[in-house]
């Protein structure tokens, strides 16, 4: 380990390192958020999704399990620096659009006069779950926090209102996504919340896996893999707010009691009040890793998987755009011969070399506070089975959003369209990768001007309408194609029984009826809404 260790940051480093996994060169995947936060840094779930996936990728390993020294030294560094210089969120270019010469405007409905006003809504899974009974509201009463609970046993058209009210004017909105319903619609809603920017507490209890009943009925691999998906894409949507995600709920309720009583933000909540934190979650780390596989692989022309330290300081220069100083190749020489710094005379540029592990040590530690260098075009293109990070920065008129799989609708309809109307777009790859939304593809929808989300009734679709809701929370342009499942149908292998068709529509509806509310455009045909798109783009 001796020999990545460059200078006081790869020390530094080292230090947290060691005290999580002592002297391995390896950290496992379940281990990295934690050593993240021990060094006061606090990516998201979809942030450590990434890095993994990309080391993964980048040192061509079979399986995203764990993260090598050198790779977290890059990841570690660069999330440090970014929380030094400060790095803005992005403003999604679709929020700048305007619609008919002024501001779009939210359709909400006044506020009733006379309706108490509860400190906190009770939303999220209901029946047949009990955990409002059972665990919340107790809590709540012996914490002295009202609240509404939207679960009753007799409901009626006449509660429909008293609902709207109450989540509209709730100090906090709680939310319980539980594993015994397959809590479509909530999980629509709590995306579509955290996009509104409401003081936002959410539980997600993991499903157990393929075989787990939900209404009596045994859930196959496919649907446990699709509802798994729409809790982490929903995990990811609300971490990239600030907002921390809980696994118990009387810890939350704590927060929310916290949350109320000091009049703070949840995203002020931290590792002492026992929620994991999260901040900057929009920034794209990943990609760091991709650049520096790019720069050492251009200059290691006989693939031996090394470079003699002339090259180094050829990729160092390519990277951020300065030379690495007299002082920073010594100390590099004397890393990997263990003499001392001053003792170093000869500088062996062309005997000297070094591994790509030792490579990302030597960035880590002399690239300090400079800024990536942004290279016209990647020097080489790795195959990686998600948007490449060089295709997310540009700037596309439509993302091509929504269901996947079985779904042809982008290459038989969409895009076709598209090119007529000689409008660009950016097609989001179906891989492994897109069991959550990692910073590379949500950079891919910042930097689009018109989102259009097609749902349509060949797929289940959960965390493409999570991801739908969200993003007309947050005020972007978004266009809506949405077709209902049909009785008896067939998904993969699956066939859907009742309840499940019954559920997967009753979301469908609720992200419908949320649109025509935010004056969002919805379809049920694909060319009617890629035609509503170009009309959007071309009076841009």
């Amino acid at each position: 380990m001796d020999a990545l260790l460059f200078g006081n940051v790869t020390r530094e480093v080292y230090s947290a390192w060691y005290g999580r996994v002592g002297t391995s060169s390896y950290i496992p995947s379940e281990k990295v958020q934690q050593l993240f936060n021990d060094m006061q840094l606090y990516p998201s779930k979809s942030q450590v999704y990434e890095m993994l996936q990309c080391a993964k990728e980048c040192a061509n390993r079979s399986s995203a399990a764990y993260l090598t020294f050198g790779e977290f030294c890059i990841f570690a560094t660069e999330l440090k620096r970014c929380y030094e210089r400060g790095i803005p969120r992005p403003i999604q270019l679709s929020r700048l659009l305007e619609r008919d010469g002024e501001d779009k405007k939210r359709r909400n409905r006044r506020v009733s006069k006379g309706i108490p006003k509860y400190e906190v809504f009770l939303g999220g899974s209901c029946n047949p779950t009990t955990w409002r009974h059972d665990i919340a509201i107790p809590m709540l009463k012996r914490l002295g926090i009202t609240y509404y609970n939207p679960q009753v046993s007799h409901w009626g058209p006449e509660l429909i209102e008293l609902e709207h009210q109450a989540k509209q004017n709730a100090a906090v909105l709680f939310f319980v996504i539980d594993n015994q319903t397959r809590s479509v619609a909530s999980i629509i809603e709590a995306a579509h919340m955290s996009g509104r920017h409401r003081k936002l507490i959410l539980v997600i209890h993991a499903y157990e896996g393929p075989g787990q009943k939900i209404w009596g009925e045994s859930i196959s691999p496919e649907e446990f893999e699709d509802l798994t998906t729409g809790q982490m894409v929903l995990q990811d949507l609300v971490e990239r707010q600030g907002i921390p995600v809980f696994e118990s709920i009387p810890i939350a309720l704590n927060c929310t009691a916290k949350v109320l009583r000091e009049n703070i933000s949840v995203q002020e909540l931290g590792l002492k009040d026992y929620a994991q934190p999260v901040k900057m979650a929009h920034v794209q780390l990943g990609d760091k890793l991709i650049k520096l596989r790019e720069a050492f692989d251009a200059l290691d022309t006989t693939n031996s998987g090394e470079l003699c330290l002339a090259d180094v300081c050829m990729a160092f220069r390519i990277l951020t755009n300065r030379n690495l100083s007299l002082a920073d190749v010594r100390s590099i020489v004397a890393a990997q011969t263990g003499m001392p710094g001053n003792e170093v005379k000869d500088l062996p540029l062309e005997q000297l070399h070094v591994n790509f592990e030792q490579f990302c040590a030597i960035v880590a530690e002399f690239k300090s506070c400079e800024k990536w260098a942004i290279s016209p075009r990647p020097l080489r293109s790795l195959q990686l089975g998600a948007p490449p990070n060089c295709q997310s920065n540009c700037v596309r008129d439509v993302y091509l959003g929504g269901s996947c799989r079985a779904s042809t609708w982008r290459e038989d309809i969409a895009i076709p369209m598209l090119k007529k109307s000689g409008l660009t777009y950016f097609n989001p790859q179906l891989c492994s990768w897109s069991k959550r939304l990692i910073p590379i593809e949500a950079a891919a929808m910042d930097n689009t001007y018109v989102l259009l989300f097609v749902i349509s009734n060949t797929s289940r679709s959960l965390a493409s309408m999570a991801v739908a809701a969200h993003y007309i929370g947050l005020g972007c342009n978004v266009v809506l194609c949405v077709q209902q499942l049909l009785d008896d149908c067939i998904l993969g292998s699956d066939k859907l029984s009742k309840q499940a068709v019954k559920d997967y529509n009753r979301g469908r509806m609720y992200l419908s009826d949320l649109a025509n509310r935010e004056g969002v455009p919805v379809f049920e045909s694909v060319s009617e809404s890629v035609e509503c798109v170009i009309q959007k783009c071309n009076s841009r």
